[in-house]
């Protein structure tokens, strides 16, 4: 370790817990990338607010259900809607927008709804907006990017229109898809699967096709490729979903993928507790292995783990790193919290060393979904064995987070050390998605720079360590 490193090793330990010390710290800190990151849920819900209001959409003054048009004019003659241009109270009004659309002020004793329930209806309550603002919020991310001193966004950004590619037997092939799985017949589903891909491809290439260009035109006219800031995007399903229209879904997914430069994920959404989506794990995890055989250029991250004791029953905790691990075998996990409840916990984190998969760290929002904080999560668990891991914001604008913040908790509540939290910044590079090592070699290599002008003004820190004490 040289000197310079040293001084800022002690230096960190010097600043003790005060955060007001340890936010001045990151906030100059370099980060490098955040790869766990969905983007309608990263734009803040002021963003969505203004949107709405200046586009005068209807509002229910009951409800603050938003609608772009309401067809049935007895509806809108009811006291209960209005157009935004005809509210008189209308900061106050976007006040309430903002806390159905985010937690701000989200008070956990006396909300009618769980902070799991609250989190994920934000999403489609502010869809009215969020769909048809994919510029200003692009352009807001990378604004806050380049203020958090970050250089990568690997973004989990719009669904593929994939709906023209449904079949007219789904029903049926929902239930042979879910005979395979109560059978776990991998090579029966394997069969069944390649014939579903052969006939769904034709369509599937025309879909991504057309969402592949749309996302380029959108990126090179917003986060075009700079020195400063590289911007890519995954792909992402729906885990809700029945087992026919999520694997193509999920397909499409793979094969946009496959096909693009900028689209290089395929990820897996949505409440991991729900019904469908722990039903369906088993078959969800082999549709990935499935297709990592046929689209062998794209890899993923997934998310998995993201379960708690209280949120499902004590005998469905504890799988689904294995599985992930051991069957679709992801580049990165999403969460990973539920591996202390495994009883092969020892064997699981093995394979998941070997595997060299990274976990992806984000500690606002287990705190505020499942109420998983402190020694409760594994985030010490997996760094006394070794597992990479990435710090990452999740969702930054419901939970009004930032990524310095995420740097902030993490040596606010665990005793990290300056290298170990290094080490945590030079993986958001490491493991990305990116294929192009010339690219990611950029990337490191302006890490190094900035880390090297971020130590050398340590001493103009020094009166933070005072405040520290």
């Amino acid at each position: 370790m040289s000197q310079q490193i040293q001084r800022v090793n002690e230096s960190l330990i010097e600043l003790g817990k005060k955060k007001a010390s340890l936010f001045a710290f990151f906030s100059a800190m370099p980060k490098g990338g955040d790869l766990h990151h969905h983007y309608s849920g990263s734009v803040y819900a002021e963003t969505y607010a203004d949107y709405v209001i200046s586009k005068d959409y209807y509002l229910n003054l009951k409800t603050l259900e938003v609608k772009k048009e309401i067809d049935d004019t007895t509806v809108i003659s009811t006291s209960e809607w209005k157009k935004f241009s005809q509210i008189n109270n209308l900061e106050e009004v976007k006040a309430d927008l903002v806390r159905k659309w985010s937690i701000k002020d989200f008070d956990h004793g006396h909300s009618n709804m769980s902070s799991a329930d609250h989190f994920f209806t934000t999403f489609s309550d502010f869809s009215v907006a969020s769909r048809d603002t994919l510029e200003e919020g692009l352009a807001e991310l990378k604004n806050r990017a380049l203020l958090q001193n970050l250089s990568y966004l690997e973004t989990i950004f719009y669904r593929i229109n994939w709906k023209d590619a449904q079949l007219k037997n789904e029903e049926q092939v929902d239930k042979e898809l879910l005979n395979f799985q109560k059978n776990k017949d991998a090579n029966g589903l394997f069969e069944y699967l390649d014939g579903l891909h052969n006939n769904l491809k034709p369509k599937i290439d025309s879909i991504t096709d057309l969402h592949n260009k749309n996302v380029k035109e959108l990126h090179n006219k917003v986060v075009p490729d700079t020195d400063n800031l590289i911007v890519r995007y995954q792909n992402y399903c729906l885990r809700f979903r029945q087992p026919t229209d999520m694997f193509i879904e999920l397909m499409s997914c793979f094969n946009s993928a496959e096909k693009s430069d900028l689209l290089i994920g395929a990820n897996i959404v949505a409440p991991e507790h729900g019904e469908t989506s722990m039903r369906d794990y088993w078959l969800h995890m082999y549709y990935y292995k499935f297709l990592r055989s046929k689209y062998k250029n794209v890899k993923f991250s997934v998310h998995a783990g993201e379960l708690t004791l209280g949120l499902v029953r004590p005998e469905l905790l504890g799988k689904h790193i294995k599985e992930a691990i051991d069957i679709a075998k992801p580049k990165r996990i999403g969460h990973g919290l539920d591996i202390i409840y495994d009883s092969d916990f020892t064997n699981t984190i093995k394979k998941l060393s070997n595997s060299n998969t990274a976990i992806e760290i984000n500690l606002t929002s287990n705190e505020f979904i499942l109420n998983v904080v402190d020694d409760l999560h594994p985030i010490e668990v997996y760094h006394n064995y070794k597992i990479p891991m990435v710090i990452c914001t999740d969702d930054e604008g419901v939970l009004r987070s930032s990524i310095t913040e995420q740097y902030v908790l993490l040596r606010h509540r665990y005793e990290l050390s300056y290298m170990d939290i290094k080490e945590l910044v030079y993986n958001s590079i490491k493991y990305s998605l990116i294929e192009e090592e010339d690219i990611k070699q950029k990337l490191l290599d302006k890490l190094d720079r900035d880390f090297d002008e971020f130590e050398k003004k340590i001493p103009e820190l020094e009166p933070l360590f005072i405040l520290g004490k």
